[in-house]
C-alpha cells in the first residue's frame, strides 16, 4: 500500500510541475528523488548519481549530438531553400501545390536533421508567407507545415529512434529502417490529404497556373543533390554494414561540413560559432532529460511497475490489439501535458514488457511508439511544432494552426490503428536489411 501512496505521490507531483511549466527535467527529476525517498528513504537517493552517469554513458546516445550537428550544419547553409525549390519544382502544379510543396520539403529536410522543430522552422519560413500570399487558408496553409515537420520524428535519423534504443537495447540501424516506409507512407498520406481538399474546396488553397520547365526541374535537382547524396552516404553505410549508426552520424557530419562548405560556400566563423553553440544547447538539453528521465523510471522500477502492469494485463480476457490500442491513446492523451522526447524515456520501461508479452516485436514497439508520439507535437498545450509555427508567422493566430493540425492528428492515428493489425509496416524492411 505505501508503494502505492509513494507512486502516487510522484506522479501528481509530476503533472503538477508539468502544469506550472517547470522545465521538463526538474519535474522527472523532482518527482523522481521524492518517490525514491517515500519509497527506500536517503538509501534510495544514494543510487541516483552513479544511475544517473551510467545511463548517460549509452553508447547509442553518442549518436545524438552527432546528428544533431549535421541537421545545425546544413540549416546554415542554402539547403532548407534548395530543398524547397526541387520540391516546388516536381510538385507545385498539383492542386495545392504549395502545401504539398511543403510537405515534401518537411520529408527531405527530416531526412536531414532529425529534428521536427527544425523542419517546421526552415520550411515555414519559405513557405508559409508565399501561401498566405496567394490566398491560402491560414489553417489549411500552417497545418501542413506543422504536421509533417513531425516527419523528421520518424523518417532517420531520428533523435526518436536513438532514446528508443538507449532504453531498450534495439539496435538504432534495425529501428531507422523500421521508420522508412511508415514515415514515407505518412508523407504520402499527408499529401495525397493537402491534394484532396484543395480540390473539393479551393477557396483554401487558390490554385496559380504555373509553368514549370523540365530544365526547372533538372536544375533543382542538380543544386539539391549534394544533400541526397549524403542522405544515401549515411543511411547506405549502416544498412550495408560498413559503419554502425553512431559512426555513420560521425560521417554525416563531416559530410555536412563538406557540403556546405564547397558547394554552399556559408562556414564562415559566425555560422561556425552558430552551429556549435546550437548543438551544444540542443545536446545538453536532450541528455540532462534522459539523465531526469531515468530517475524518475528508476522509481517505477523499484516498485516492479513494469511487471505488475505485465501480470495485471496477461489476466485480462480482450484481444490484445484492443490493449494495444487503449495503451496507445493512454499516450496520445499524455502527451498532450509531456514533450515527446520525455515521454519516450518514461513509457519505454512501462510499455515495452507489456508489448512483448503480448507477442510484438520490439522493433514494432519502437516505431509504433514514435509515431503515436509524433501527436505529442502537435497538439496543445505542449505541441512545440505550434508554438515554431507561431513564431514564423506571428500574425497567424495560434487558433488557426492549432485547428490547421487536428486532420493530421486523425491521419496519425489512423497510421497506428493500420500498423497494430499490420505490423509489418514497420518490420518488412528491417527484415530486408539484415539480410
Amino acid at each position: 500500500m505505501l508503494d502505492v501512496l509513494a507512486v502516487t505521490a510522484a506522479i501528481i507531483l509530476l503533472f503538477l510541475l508539468v502544469y506550472l511549466r517547470t522545465p521538463i527535467f526538474i519535474a522527472l527529476g523532482s518527482s523522481g528523488l521524492v518517490g525514491l525517498l517515500l519509497l527506500e528513504g536517503p538509501r534510495g537517493i544514494e543510487q541516483i548519481p552513479i544511475a544517473f552517469v551510467s545511463q548517460l554513458e549509452s553508447y547509442a546516445l553518442v549518436a545524438a549530438p552527432m546528428y544533431i550537428l549535421m541537421g545545425e550544419i546544413l540549416a546554415v547553409g542554402g539547403l532548407g531553400r534548395a530543398i524547397f525549390r526541387f520540391a516546388h519544382a516536381w510538385l507545385g502544379r498539383l492542386p495545392g501545390g504549395l502545401g504539398v510543396t511543403a510537405v515534401g520539403s518537411s520529408t527531405v529536410f527530416g531526412a536531414l536533421s532529425g529534428v521536427s522543430l527544425s523542419a517546421v522552422t526552415v520550411v515555414g519560413r519559405m513557405s508559409v508567407p508565399e501561401m498566405l500570399e496567394r490566398g491560402y487558408r491560414p489553417s489549411f496553409a500552417t497545418g501542413a507545415v506543422v504536421a509533417s515537420g513531425a516527419l523528421a520524428m520518424l523518417i532517420p535519423p531520428s533523435l526518436m529512434f536513438i532514446l528508443y534504443s538507449s532504453v531498450s537495447g534495439v539496435s538504432i540501424g534495425a529501428l531507422f529502417a523500421g521508420g522508412i516506409v511508415p514515415g514515407l507512407l505518412l508523407a504520402l498520406i499527408m499529401g495525397l490529404f493537402v491534394v484532396t481538399m484543395a480540390t473539393l474546396k479551393p477557396v483554401l488553397a487558390p490554385r496559380a497556373d504555373e509553368g514549370i520547365t523540365w530544365k526547372q526541374r533538372l536544375d533543382a535537382m542538380v543544386k539539391v543533390a549534394p544533400a541526397l547524396i549524403l542522405i544515401i552516404i549515411v543511411l547506405g553505410s549502416i544498412y550495408t554494414g560498413i559503419a554502425t549508426a553512431t559512426e555513420a552520424a560521425a560521417i554525416g557530419a563531416i559530410g555536412a561540413f563538406l557540403v556546405v562548405g564547397i558547394f554552399d560556400r556559408a562556414l564562415t566563423w559566425t555560422n561556425i560559432k552558430k552551429i556549435l553553440l546550437h548543438t551544444t544547447k540542443i545536446s545538453g538539453s536532450l541528455l540532462i532529460i534522459v539523465g531526469s528521465a531515468f530517475v524518475f523510471t528508476q522509481m517505477l522500477v523499484v516498485v516492479r511497475a513494469a511487471e505488475a502492469l505485465t501480470t495485471f494485463v496477461g489476466g485480462l480476457s480482450i484481444p490484445s490489439s484492443l490493449i494495444v490500442i487503449i495503451l496507445l491513446i493512454i499516450v496520445v492523451a499524455l502527451g498532450c501535458l509531456i514533450d515527446a522526447a520525455s515521454l519516450m524515456l518514461v513509457i519505454t520501461p512501462i510499455l515495452l514488457p507489456i508489448f512483448e508479452s503480448l507477442g510484438y516485436d520490439p522493433l514494432w514497439v519502437g516505431v509504433i511508439l514514435v509515431v503515436t508520439l509524433e501527436t505529442a507535437v502537435i497538439t496543445p498545450p505542449v505541441g512545440l511544432n505550434l508554438y515554431a509555427m507561431k513564431s514564423v508567422v506571428p500574425q497567424v493566430d495560434i487558433g488557426d494552426i492549432i485547428r490547421g493540425a487536428l486532420p493530421y492528428l486523425a491521419i496519425e492515428f489512423g497510421l497506428v490503428i493500420l500498423m497494430v493489425f499490420v505490423p509489418e509496416i514497420a518490420t518488412w524492411f528491417p527484415s530486408l536489411t539484415a539480410t
